[in-house]
């Protein structure tokens, strides 16, 4: 009892110590496995609001990279369709110029002529993820209904029955201030000539064979061509305007995390040290202890 009483002071005092110091280096021990100063906001203290608002600005930035990168995709898909467009096109002319000198009549012209109608449609009505990418903003209906084309006359006039979307194209944000519109409408005019060229073929009276719709359909073919080709050079720049802006968010984001591990990740060589030093100074306070609980006051008399 009179050694109890004559430690209980100092004891008290050096085993809250000790505590304190057991709970500082659980700490850093945490901070060594995790990289992180601590593992909770809290534990930043005044540089929490700031890694709050930077990280805000990451999860912002990277919803804008994802929608850009859809964006991207579709605007690479529409840009291969017009290119497969454009070779439709192309055969289109050929067949033409062939009915044109040929005299036998064994060649089914009109069927030729349907088959272009119906694949220059399919393209028209490409989708992606469930949208059909040149309908405008009517992106759950297929902008090209072939059956409601006319039989065409000679001379013909445009025939925009067939187009079921609108002319609102589409456009993602890229930035606080900025969006970006990309796209184009299969309503535009380069289409409906493409279109019409087909189905002038396609109703082509060839006995005897109609050179006037022959000589129409091909200058149709040709200004529809022309027009194709303008919507993917549109296209290409569309594309690469956005994959820019993509670029520029993706640094923007890596410049945002390197400032976050700034301010959360730890020194791992400042931590080791400390820990060292805790584990020394730990066991010579748990030493002391013992070496105190010991003492009796017998051993002073």
């Amino acid at each position: 009892m009179i050694q109890r009483v004559s430690t209980a002071g100092l004891s008290d005092i050096m085993l809250r110590s000790a505590l304190s110091l057991q709970s500082r280096m659980a700490e850093k021990q945490v901070a060594s496995a995790s990289g992180l100063v601590s593992t909770t906001y809290g534990g930043l203290g005044a540089k929490a609001g700031t890694v709050l608002s930077l990280e805000s600005v990451v999860s912002r930035t990277q919803a804008w990279s994802d929608n850009t990168q859809v964006a991207v995709d579709r605007a690479q898909s529409m840009y291969s369709a017009l290119g497969s467009m454009v070779d439709q096109l192309s055969s289109l002319r050929a067949t033409i110029s062939a009915a044109r000198s040929d005299v036998s009549g064994s060649i089914d012209y009109n069927s030729l002529g349907a088959g272009v109608l119906d694949d220059l449609a399919q393209m028209m009505n490409l989708q992606m993820d469930g949208r059909y990418l040149f309908s405008g903003s009517r992106t759950d209906t297929a902008p090209v209904e072939t059956s409601k084309l006319s039989v065409p006359t000679v001379p013909s006039t445009a025939d925009t029955a067939y187009f079921q979307g609108d002319n609102m194209l589409a456009s993602v944000r890229v930035s606080a201030d900025q969006s970006i519109q990309y796209g184009v409408s299969a309503g535009d005019g380069g289409f409906e000539k493409a279109l019409r060229s087909a189905n002038l073929v396609a109703n082509l009276t060839t006995s005897p064979m109609d050179d006037d719709a022959l000589t129409e359909a091909y200058d149709l073919a040709t200004e529809a061509l022309e027009a194709l080709l303008a919507y993917q050079g549109q296209m290409s720049v569309q594309s690469k305007r956005l994959e820019n802006a993509q670029t520029a968010q993706d640094d923007m984001m890596a410049l945002l995390k390197d400032r976050i591990t700034g301010l959360t990740a730890v020194d791992t060589a400042e931590v080791t040290v400390e820990l060292s030093q805790y584990e020394s100074t730990l066991q010579a306070s748990y030493s002391a202890i013992g070496t105190m609980f010991k003492l009796s006051l017998t051993d002073y008399l």
